[in-house]
């Protein structure tokens, strides 16, 4: 019934309620009751414009689409924070949104009381396999926290990184709605004579309001974090070893959080508030989907230990980062002021990385992919200051933490003298006989060495910040830049699957100069080395799928004939973006159609298999001609999957990016 109402809302555009009676033809508590469901899981956005009561729906289509990505961000929550927080946003996505208090009964119940939620939590969980029951919150065996104390400091911690936020009555209403209400909230500034200057900086100001209202301000998250730091001390108090007062008492005070948790809310001085309303920050969500891509594209590029280095440094950058599409990213004429604008990060807050160890000769292996006579580093160190005394040892060890490998000694003295301002050392041409030990730290050289090789790419993976005298060296990087190269390796990937490697060549033709450039067939000839018969088929061919564009301009305005006009081939990457999407997006639908086609050719084993008495048991209780159709089914699930999950990852480039 649900998706009935979803789908007439989806069709039928904005309507009110009365006018969702009359499209779907449900009794009004049917209606009601599938528009709360969608309305939890923010489906469908409503807005009630004078607020008299008279609400319209409209169907929220961009976040449907969560419902096929969130495996991928549970996945990817797994491997980074654990199973503990991962578990907990997972049931946080299963709700929609879902108050503190509600969620710290569902896990913590009294009187061995199962809440509401945790009926839901448990119903929307896959069933484990190897003879386990499916389990709610509530088990010991499906916990993901064991005391509150634990639960709200997680809360706290997802709610600092930014992967939980609070919701706001512009949670329920859609951008549009949204803009306007924005728009009477926001007054102008009529301080600023320039009306040009006064239009942009009230732009500006309402587009901080809408991110505050989506994502709550960092002051009120700022505050509610700092506020959990009494119940961290005590934890982290009882785990390194109080004295044995302090710690009989956190050790009574967690035990009795089980039993009674209404006495622990108002002596509880360290919670979170429990009216608090949170969700999950799909935003977020997605930054990390977009760092991934970036560090496959370095470790392709370049090798797996300076790609790990770069993993860490943008990690380190995601708290400066709100949203992972910035839809106001106008290139400022300034360098100086466009290089402010991006994200960075200083090479001390690199070396503060506990998890950043690294082999210091693998930087040698990075280098033994392309020649080093071909990498300039020495264009990107900055100037160092010179040091007042420098001893042999210290020597020794500078230059030993100078790029080595299958470079030669000469080699080597020679970058290593790249990075000294003026020509105070000299150089040690003495070969180093010490033998080498692989350390768990960084050096500093060595780390920076990486940095650089990132810089130099074609990609342009970071741009270096100069050190100066009240900042630090950092990194920025360029984001916008960033995603158009993962945009333009998936087009012409795309190009080449289906119209072969020659059509990859002619997009890399026209899309030089900024996509700027409109050539003939006889210049696509020229330029491409392709033969003007085969060159015809192949251009008409990409042009009907969308891939590239035509433009007439015909020689005498009052005739149109074929022979007296130019024909001029051009690439537009935005044009050609959304017609992939769309193909994309059908694709996905047509193979979660084959899904659901393929399943219910053996429906009545796959619902024997699911039931929680069977679960683990399969071929005990499973007869051998039921078996092999549920390996069969199981089979072809995975693969259909495996396919969408490849899909989403270029809808992720295509579309969020």
């Amino acid at each position: 019934m649900s998706e009935q109402v979803f789908q007439t809302l989806a069709f039928n555009g904005r309507l009110s309620y009365t006018g969702l009676i009359h499209h779907s033809h449900f009794s009004p508590i049917e209606i009601k009751h599938s528009l709360s469901i969608l309305i939890q899981q923010q489906l469908v956005s409503w807005y009630d414009p004078d607020n008299l009561g008279q609400a319209f729906y409209e169907a929220n289509l961009e976040n449907s689409y969560v419902l096929v990505r969130s495996g991928k961000y549970l996945e990817l929550l797994r491997d980074r924070l654990g199973d503990a927080a991962s578990g907990l946003i997972s049931d946080i996505i299963v709700l929609g949104h879902v108050r503190i208090g509600d969620l710290t009964r569902t896990y913590f119940p009294s009187v061995d009381e199962r809440g509401p939620l945790s009926e839901i939590i448990a119903s929307n969980r896959p069933p484990q396999r190897g003879g386990k029951q499916t389990v709610g919150p509530n088990d010991d065996a499906g916990k993901v926290v064991h005391t509150i104390d634990e639960l709200h400091s997680a809360i706290g911690d997802l709610l600092g990184a930014g992967l939980l936020c609070l919701i706001h009555a512009s949670y329920f209403r859609s951008p549009a709605d949204n803009l306007a209400e924005v728009e009477h909230a926001v007054p102008r500034d009529g301080s600023i004579k320039s009306k040009k200057q006064q239009e942009a900086t009230w732009e500006l100001d309402m587009q901080q309001k809408l991110e505050d209202w989506k994502y709550g301000s960092k002051s009120e998250i700022q505050g509610l974090t700092q506020s959990l730091q009494r119940t961290k001390w005590t934890l982290d108090g009882h785990q390194d070893g109080l004295p044995p007062k302090k710690r009989k008492i956190v050790h009574s005070r967690s035990e009795s959080s089980h039993q009674n948790t209404t006495d622990r809310e108002s002596t509880s001085s360290g919670w979170l508030d429990h009216n608090l309303v949170v969700r999950a920050n799909h935003e977020k969500l997605k930054i990390l989907i977009r760092n991934q891509q970036l560090v496959a594209l370095a470790e392709e590029s370049i090798g797996t230990s300076t790609s790990n280095v770069y993993a860490e440094l943008l990690q380190a950058a995601e708290p400066q980062l709100r949203k992972c599409k910035n839809e106001l990213h106008i290139a400022d004429d300034d360098p100086e002021i466009e290089l402010a604008s991006l994200p960075q990060v200083s090479t001390d807050d690199l070396k503060a990385i506990k998890n950043l160890t690294l082999d210091p000769s693998s930087l040698s292996n990075a280098f033994g992919k392309v020649d080093p006579s071909q990498v300039d580093l020495g264009k990107l160190l900055h100037k160092r200051k010179k040091p007042k005394k420098r001893r042999k040892s210290d020597q020794s060890e500078a230059a030993e933490a100078s790029v080595e490998g299958s470079a030669s000694s000469d080699e080597s003295d020679n970058v290593s003298n790249q990075s000294e301002s003026d020509g105070d050392r000299t150089p040690d041409t003495t070969p180093d006989t010490t033998p080498k030990t692989n350390s768990a730290t960084i050096p500093s050289d060595s780390l920076r060495q990486h940095l650089l090789l990132l810089a130099d790419q074609p990609q342009r993976f970071l741009i270096p910040v100069p050190r100066t005298k009240t900042d630090l060296e950092k990194w920025a990087i360029p984001y916008h830049d960033l995603s158009k190269t993962l945009l333009h390796n998936a087009i012409i990937s795309i190009t080449v699957s289906r119209f072969g490697p020659l059509a990859g060549r002619l997009i890399r033709i026209l899309a030089a100069n900024d996509n700027s450039t409109k050539l003939d067939e006889k210049m696509l000839v020229l330029l491409s080395l392709i033969p003007q018969k085969q060159m015809r088929t192949l251009l008409h061919s990409m042009h009907r799928a969308g891939h590239i564009e035509l433009q007439e301009i015909p020689k005498d305005g009052s005739q149109r004939r074929p022979g007296m006009t130019l024909f001029y081939w051009f690439f537009d990457p935005e044009r050609c973006r959304k017609r992939m999407l769309e193909e994309t997006y059908k694709t996905m639908t047509r193979l979660i159609q084959r899904a659901r086609v393929e399943r219910e050719a053996v429906r009545g084993t796959v619902e024997k298999a699911e039931r929680t008495d069977v679960v683990g048991r399969e071929e005990e209780l499973l007869g051998e001609g039921e078996m092999t159709a549920l390996n069969e089914w199981k089979e072809k699930e995975e693969r259909i999957w495996g396919e969408v999950g490849r899909l989403d990852e270029l809808v992720a480039v295509l579309r969020d990016f």
